[in-house]
């Protein structure tokens, strides 16, 4: 199979009670943008069109991004400090692999992380690289993280390899190990498309030694593309909805930590091609389904709002106003059977959740 580099820098949870972890007096401070953001636009984009996919389900022409530079060192220190604490792991790590694992629904718990992606600034910095105005799609999609922690052995609890809150300085000493081509298309995940519009993946480990770790893109013809990962803090956006894609495994590392945020477009008269399919098998159904619904609810509310509005504002003939009314009914009524259905459908097999 043709491969391109892109020319770019099990348990169901369902009924567990929820109970807050209360932080002491060291929990990490709330994000300040001026301290712990230093984003800058990226100078380059791939579009749908050049990886040969349709656009007919895109809010916007943009596949990925090149990598930008999103957080300072400090931002990262202080998201690590709040993740990677033995009582956040034990509780909300789900091993997916000898050395990987994955945390998710927790941002309540983190403070610190939890501020970040609610933050206006972040959010403008965010839908400023997609190109397309975009709010994060719910508080259980607010920095799912992916790790890789080479110390971590099978007979190891994984708060016993716990990250540092700094990354750990992997400066090139040596040169990268050569590998062949299935050993770089080995993956900690399955090729999938995401459950949501748009996420942004943040590198919260230093890849200077890192070989593979790419994303690989499927493209229209069937042949990959390697998009090659973000800095420390930088982060890249990706309209991963429409496009097939997978995590590369990282060598040579010590450790990989991605963060991935989900975004829907704010505008609810866009296109929204939302499901649960891969997400609701790592996930607990009391909030996922809560926050499923309660979001697509606040859409219908809105489309129902803007309808209002045209129809009392515009002088329109009856026949028109028929029309609009009949158009909308059948596109709200598709909306929320989808809605209902991904609560009880099996969802997508090919998914890394």
């Amino acid at each position: 199979m043709a491969t391109t580099v892109l020319p770019l820098p099990s348990v169901n949870h369902a009924f567990e009670k929820f109970e807050p972890i209360v932080t002491g007096p060291s929990a990490p401070a709330r994000f300040d943008p001026v301290a712990h953001l230093c984003f800058q636009p990226p100078t380059s984009v791939v579009t749908l069109q050049e990886l040969l996919l349709p656009e007919k389900d895109a809010v916007s022409p943009v596949a990925i991004t090149e990598p930008f530079p999103l957080f300072t060192l400090e931002g990262v220190k202080q998201m690590r400090a709040d993740l990677f604490r033995k009582e956040i792991v034990n509780r909300y790590g789900d091993r997916t692999k000898r050395n990987c694992y994955k945390m998710r629904g927790y941002s309540k718990n983190t403070p610190f992380v939890d501020s970040v992606w609610r933050s206006p600034e972040v959010l403008k910095a965010c839908s400023e690289a997609a190109g397309v105005d975009l709010d994060v799609v719910f508080d259980y999609e607010i920095a799912h993280i992916n790790v890789q922690v080479d110390a971590l052995t099978d007979d190891m609890s994984l708060d016993q390899a716990l990250p540092p809150a700094i990354p750990p300085n992997q400066a090139l000493s040596t040169p990268p190990p050569v590998v062949d081509q299935s050993e770089e298309l080995a993956s900690v995940g399955r090729w999938h498309t995401d459950s949501y519009p748009w996420v942004c993946v943040c590198m919260l480990s230093d890849p200077s030694n890192m070989t593979g770790g790419e994303t690989g893109l499927r493209k229209g013809d069937g042949t990959i593309a390697k998009v090659r990962g973000p800095q420390v803090g930088w982060g890249v956006m990706m309209q991963g909805g429409c496009i097939e894609h997978i995590a590369l495994r990282a060598i040579g590392t010590g450790e990989r930590v991605t963060m991935v945020t989900s975004f829907r477009p704010r505008d609810p008269s866009l296109k929204d091609m939302s499901n649960l399919g891969n997400v609701k098998k790592s996930s607990r159904w009391d909030q996922l389904f809560t926050q499923w619904s309660t979001y697509r609810l606040d859409v219908l509310e809105k489309r129902s709002k803007l309808l209002r509005e045209r129809i009392a504002n515009a002088q329109l003939s009856g026949a028109k106003i028929a029309k609009l009314m009949g158009e909308w009914n059948e596109e709200q009524f598709e909306y929320m059977n989808h809605t209902a259905e991904q609560m009880t459908g099996t969802g997508n097999e090919g998914s890394q959740y």
